[in-house]
């Protein structure tokens, strides 16, 4: 008797100590046609010396440990978003591991859309090419009056520099 008394206090314990969780990314949907939702636009300062890692529990897929260990980074270290994240998948059986390493991001400067294209109209064009220039030249190409592709930094068409 003391041994099935025992046996159904283990199956108990057992079968109470399971739990389910489910991890979701951040998401509007709108249902009724008659709201309009409009995007928000925000930057995203990174704290680079802010190095996150956090692992998940056993999983059954490898997509479910991979966000697993995203939310608990994010929630853990209170930060609004992980940025540049890697993913170490481990596999024990058929259940997994992941473990997410990224650099610890905050939301500022929250704007619509449309506040954020209002900005950019008092911005000439010129200056945003010269921007991009300095921070990318190597991508920054248009096309010139032969329909040759040219690289505005260097003045380059078709790999040939131009004189």
């Amino acid at each position: 008797m003391k041994k099935i008394s025992m046996l159904l206090v283990v199956a108990a314990a057992f079968f109470c100590s399971c739990s389910t969780y489910q991890y979701t990314s951040r998401q509007t949907f709108v249902n009724n046609q008659n709201i309009v939702a409009s995007p928000t636009v925000v930057d995203v300062n990174v704290d680079y010396a802010k190095r996150i890692t956090a692992t998940s529990r056993s999983c059954k897929t490898q997509s479910e440990a991979m966000q697993e260990a995203k939310f608990i980074a994010i929630v853990d270290n209170k930060i609004d978003i992980l940025v540049d994240m890697i993913y170490k998948i481990e596999k024990k059986g058929n259940r997994y591991l992941a473990t997410v390493t990224g650099f610890a991001g905050y939301y500022k400067n929250s704007r619509s859309l449309y506040e954020d294209i209002k900005q950019l109209k008092d911005v000439s064009k010129e200056d945003i090419e010269k921007y991009l220039i300095i921070h990318n030249p190597e991508v920054i190409q248009y096309m010139n009056q032969k329909g040759e592709v040219v690289n505005i930094y260097h003045n380059e068409a078709s790999g040939n520099t131009q004189k």
